[in-house]
């Protein structure tokens, strides 16, 4: 099973640049958290650690996209080093008006410019990955590769982030985050003979904005549906744990998802599947509709944690095969930007998601907000139905320009994806 993995990590300085960007991604998964338990330790309020960590999401969400275009055109090791410039001593200055002042607009303040500053290891790294396997089979298994990475991280990084807060002090987990992020990026910039050739500074200013490119502003709406879910069934799972009874199983619950969605990753990754990108993601889709759409009926903890381990093992293959489209659809000089617009959405999906179904735990209960959750899946199928016909036609015209100029590697991927697009029926849900 593991051998397709290794095949691509042997390819020379994959390893490495995958390494370093686990290790700057350590982040993500610390960051929210150690400012929450930051904010709440020192301010005794949860309202002002949730207003700031809204506005460092919503703040990344809306400037990362622009940022990654720049990446694009001048090359990541012109522009992440400005953002690391910001983005560093801004969460040192959340930490400092924090723990030493009672005021709290700076922190707002700070956490904007802390947010729209960060670095997104994710595309940096997948880019280095599509730059370095463009047009080969193995490129799949390497995306499949990073998203497991992202479920490690996120299996790891809140445990972590916890027990430091509470056993050392209040903003051990945030200067954890921050620490690893820095050293993890500086290590990844470092290795230049991965990194994606710039497109140049011809290209800065022409062209629309890559969420308006055929496919992208689909496929980027279906993941801020997928953050949805993420974010609601977080707080939602835990609410459902402390209603039952049972607080200390809440980690356990979310334990399971996540090792669903390793598990069916680490396999996904590793099957040659003969059915389409497009077809393999409207699959995906509809089977994750499917797993969620019951949540809200489940009785007990039991059932919840099989249900919770189901929707995990279909996240998975979504975000793998989704993230192949966007590179399958995109010209290569607009991915960073095109992967920063995906990530975005997921982003604003967690963001506004989490307080609705927090709104509708306090008002209901926390069966009725997995509603939210189920909401979420069906409304992200219900857009891949009528996006489906824009993205046959974004993969159609992507194979008949790589075929007019790559006869090496493109005629395999013509040979692959024209049988399945001519041939499946128009009206199947699963296209």
């Amino acid at each position: 099973m593991f051998g397709p993995y290794i095949q691509v990590l042997r390819r020379p300085g994959a390893a490495r640049f995958s390494a370093a960007g686990m290790l700057a991604r350590m982040q993500m998964s610390m960051a929210g958290l150690g400012a929450v338990m930051l904010l709440s330790a020192e301010r005794g309020s949860f309202a002002v650690a949730g207003t700031v960590s809204s506005i460092y999401a919503l703040s990344g969400a809306a400037i990362s996209p622009q940022v990654s275009r720049l990446i694009d055109v001048r090359g990541q090791r012109r522009v992440v080093p400005k953002q690391l410039f910001v983005h560093v001593p801004a969460i040192a200055a959340i930490i400092f008006f924090a723990v030493y002042t009672e005021l709290t607009w700076p922190i707002l303040a700070l956490a904007l410019v802390a947010g729209a500053s960060q670095p997104i290891i994710g595309p940096l790294v997948r880019t280095r990955w599509s730059a370095m396997l463009s047009g080969d089979p193995q490129l799949r298994t390497a995306f499949a590769w990073e998203s497991l990475i992202d479920e490690a991280v996120f299996i790891i990084g809140p445990p972590l982030a916890t027990v430091l807060a509470l056993q050392l002090f209040p903003a051990a987990a945030l200067v954890l985050a921050t620490s690893l992020l820095l050293i993890g990026t500086l290590l990844l910039l470092t290795q230049h003979s991965t990194e994606p050739a710039p497109s140049g500074r011809g290209r800065e200013r022409r062209g629309r904005p890559a969420i308006l490119l055929p496919g992208v502003a689909g496929i980027t709406a279906i993941f801020a549906l997928m953050g949805g879910i993420f974010g609601s069934f977080e707080v939602t799972t835990v609410a459902f744990a402390k209603e039952a009874g049972h607080s200390g199983v809440a980690g356990f619950l979310l334990a399971l998802y996540a090792f669903g969605s390793l598990l069916a990753g680490l396999i996904f990754g590793v099957i040659n599947f003969r059915a389409s990108l497009l077809r393999q993601f409207g699959v995906a889709i509809a089977v994750l509709a499917v797993v969620t759409l019951p949540m809200p009926f489940l009785p007990s903890i039991a059932f919840v944690g099989a249900g919770l381990m189901l929707a995990g093992v279909a996240c998975s293959p979504a975000l793998i095969s989704g993230m192949s489209l966007v590179e399958r659809i995109v010209p290569a000089h607009r991915l960073t930007e095109t992967m920063s617009w995906t990530g975005s959405g997921m982003a604003v999906g967690i963001a506004v998601a989490t307080p609705l179904a927090g709104y509708v735990i306090d008002t209901s209960g926390a069966s009725t907000a997995y509603w939210v959750t189920s909401g979420c899946a069906i409304g992200a199928f219900l857009i891949a139905l009528v996006v489906l016909a824009s993205l046959r036609r974004s993969i159609a015209a992507a194979v008949d320009v790589d075929a007019a100029a790559m006869e090496v590697a493109g005629e395999s991927i013509v040979s692959e994806l024209m049988p399945a697009l001519v041939t499946t029926d128009h009206r199947s849900p699963t296209r």
